[in-house]
């Protein structure tokens, strides 16, 4: 059995350009999709990339490839992305990481055989994740007491 994984919008290490995120695309295209709902209802890469619909995952990644990297946009939110394990040429697990301050796993898509089974994530805890209590102390020496909990309710009201 054959098993690679492929990325969506990184490489395994540091996001990719649009260019780059094109060529994922299209390649992780190319495998067999055999993901599911965990209703048993068939997932299609179309589900997951319509050029019209910019907020199917993947297109929403190659937006965000397009400001972040091509056009040097700063973002406020760290970089998503996708990581697809295949078998033999098939996509079986899908994991979508997304987050503010950290990435985190959102969706975990699985084929029919992987569902329910305790597998490892590609990524446990983000290692480039940002503290804004640490950043507010190194920077502006504003004592922890004082921004956690101005921070808190920022996040209050964003939600």
């Amino acid at each position: 059995m054959k098993i690679e994984t492929f990325f969506v919008g990184a490489d395994g290490e540091k996001v990719v350009n649009s260019n780059d995120t094109i060529r994922q695309i299209e390649r992780v295209r190319s495998l067999e999709c055999t993901l599911e709902t965990e209703k048993g209802e068939k997932i299609t890469w179309d589900d997951l990339d319509d050029p019209n619909e910019p907020i199917t995952l993947f297109q929403y990644i190659l937006g965000d490839r397009r400001r972040r990297v091509d056009q040097k946009t700063f973002m406020a939110d760290r970089p998503s992305f996708c990581v697809v394990t295949a078998m033999d040429g098939k996509a079986m697990r899908l994991e979508f990481y997304e987050g503010h301050d950290a990435l985190s796993l959102v969706y975990d898509i699985r084929a029919k055989e992987l569902q329910g089974m305790n597998l490892q994530n590609f990524m446990e805890k983000d290692p480039q994740a940002y503290d804004p209590v640490k950043f507010l102390k190194e920077t502006f020496g504003m004592p922890e007491e004082i921004a956690r909990p101005i921070l808190e309710e920022l996040h209050k009201k964003e939600n």
